[in-house]
């Protein structure tokens, strides 16, 4: 094999690989917060959770949520929240970790479904991302939960293995 058949092979399989990674990068990459909805149990409160990649860029992080376009809570500091007194006791906006803000909406019994936004800054820029989202058709926030309404048989086989590798023990 001469050298430049192998030169040509090598760039061949390098430009290959780079423009397949860079596709999938591109294609699969989030481009904003990624936003988690769901019920919680008691409460039946709508808590949506906005997922963000961590940096440490200064001022920041903070975040907002807007629902149908209007503001309805913010971390920023000395924000102005321009939403009703009604609505701000419904809601509540705050950093649970350095890289998660959570939404706790109380809704009312006949509300429909809404948009909510959730905006983060960080250092000197704003990222987003919107979800549709109804309270009526959405799950459980605890796992624990979930797998008590969903297999009863389940938990109940878990619960039972200890007793029942005890009993089979000498």
């Amino acid at each position: 094999m001469s050298l430049l058949f192998i030169q040509k092979r090598v760039a061949h399989n390098l430009f290959a690989s780079l423009s397949v990674n860079s596709v999938t990068t591109f294609l699969f990459t989030p481009r904003g917060p990624q936003m988690f909805p769901c019920l919680t149990y008691l409460e039946r409160y709508v808590r949506v959770d906005c997922e963000f990649p961590a940096t440490y860029q200064v001022p920041g992080p903070y975040c907002e949520y807007r629902q149908d376009s209007r503001l309805v809570g913010s971390t920023y500091p000395n924000a102005v929240v321009y939403v009703s007194t009604e609505d701000r006791r419904r809601s509540n906006v705050s950093l649970v970790n350095p890289t998660l803000c959570r939404l706790t909406w109380a809704p009312l019994a006949d509300e429909k479904p809404f948009t909510y936004t959730c905006r983060v800054y960080q250092g000197s820029s704003w990222k987003e991302n919107s979800m549709a989202v109804h309270h009526r058709i959405l799950p459980i926030c605890s796992a624990i939960s979930v797998m008590c309404q969903s297999a009863p048989w389940l938990l109940s086989l878990v619960m039972s293995l200890p007793m029942a590798v005890g009993l089979l023990s000498p």
